[in-house]
């Protein structure tokens, strides 16, 4: 097996790239884009340009027009594939759009339900959009299929996939490692996670966080403490009532979805079981309009905004053909609520004022900045 049909290599084996053409023909990747779209400023010896086409038909490679088209905008738009359902994404939705507008381009929004229906692929591969910002494929084959087959560049946002060397994603692994910080400097052990679909790789990247945190404090999780669940509110009810049927009680929870934590939160309502008095509670992600309830969701909040954004600056100035690996860096901020507090003691006291964190006039935690 060579290294372009390995797995995990990042190529996509079934189309060769300007890359190969020009390694074979043993000349720049410009010289190659110039024979092939007959360049008439190309000087070059016509033997060089024989060579370059016996290496394209060697390797059945075509040339990708809609990418070379892109500063002419061929199609006139921008398209972004979104998980439906999640508004989190609005604020994807909402960065992207305002490199849309910068660049006279208008944005088309699709949502899929973790697979990619066959009547999306058809428009996509008909040429209705420039370029494809892609989140939220839940299926690694869909994400390989639209890869390899899509006419226009695409990126994943916040989603790597096998076969796949275009993506943008958030620092995940460092908001739930925050978030379970957070936890333990209250006085927390017990710590509980609701993580998200297993071998999604969101859902990876923020369990790891969550371990490394655990294991850093020299805390173990029980394995029933970790429940994988969908990103919406009724899968964190579900989840709720796996983890109480564990052992031990959790004391605290950290959930790796806004719309998680939510249904989370109900659940524990439901049952009478109160937070943070009894059980704390912290998601990754602010949702929408949490400043306008009280006591509002302890979240970690991430840069979705300019995640879209930079995802939309990369696809459009990106040649098709190059890599992209890009980690989004900012701040991570915990934004108070008041679903976090210590621990209860033992006789069922709770603290509302400890060494650990700063507490406002209810007992909630202030806002702060990690590292703070």
């Amino acid at each position: 097996m060579d290294a372009s049909s390995r797995p995990g290599t990042g190529r996509r084996s079934a189309r060769p790239t300007i890359t190969d053409v020009a390694r074979l023909a043993a000349v720049d990747r410009a010289v190659v884009s110039k024979v092939l779209s007959d360049d008439p400023s190309l000087r070059v010896r016509e033997e060089t340009r024989e060579r370059v086409r016996r290496a394209a038909d060697t390797l059945g490679y075509r040339p990708n027009f809609y990418a070379r088209g892109l500063a002419r905008a061929r199609a006139g738009a921008l398209g972004l594939l979104l998980p439906e359902g999640n508004p989190l994404f609005t604020e994807v939705m909402a960065g992207a759009q305002e490199v849309a507008l910068e660049r006279d381009l208008l944005l088309w929004t699709m949502t899929h339900q973790g697979d990619l229906p066959d009547r999306y692929r058809g428009l996509l591969l008909g040429g209705v959009v420039d370029a494809l910002l892609v989140a939220g494929l839940r299926a690694e084959v869909d994400a390989r299929t639209l890869l390899a087959e899509s006419p226009v560049p695409v990126i994943l946002v916040n989603r790597r996939s096998r076969g796949s060397e275009r993506w943008v994603i958030l620092d995940d692994e460092r908001a739930t490692r925050d978030a379970t910080r957070h936890l333990l400097g209250l006085g927390h052990t017990e710590i509980a996670f609701l993580g998200g679909p297993e071998g999604v790789d969101t859902a990876e990247r923020r369990r790891d966080g969550f371990l490394a945190a655990m294991r850093g404090s020299g805390a173990t999780p029980e394995p029933a403490h970790i429940v994988h669940a969908d990103y919406s509110p009724a899968a964190g009810e579900v989840a709720i009532r796996s983890l109480l049927r564990a052992r031990r009680r959790p004391t605290a929870i950290v959930a790796a979805d806004a719309p998680l934590g939510l249904g989370a939160w109900h659940a524990l309502d439901a049952r009478g079981i109160e937070v943070p008095t009894e059980m704390s509670l912290i998601a990754i992600h602010k949702p929408p309009f949490e400043e306008y309830r009280v006591p509002g969701l302890t979240c970690v909040e991430l840069p979705l905004r300019m995640l879209g954004r930079r995802a939309a600056e990369l696809v459009l100035d990106t040649p098709a053909d190059d890599p992209i690996h890009e980690l989004v860096r900012a701040d991570t901020t915990i934004r108070g609520g008041g679903t976090v507090a210590p621990p209860a003691r033992r006789g069922g006291s709770v603290p509302t004022r400890g060494s650990a964190g700063r507490w406002d006039a209810r007992g909630a935690p202030a806002s702060r900045a990690i590292g703070e």
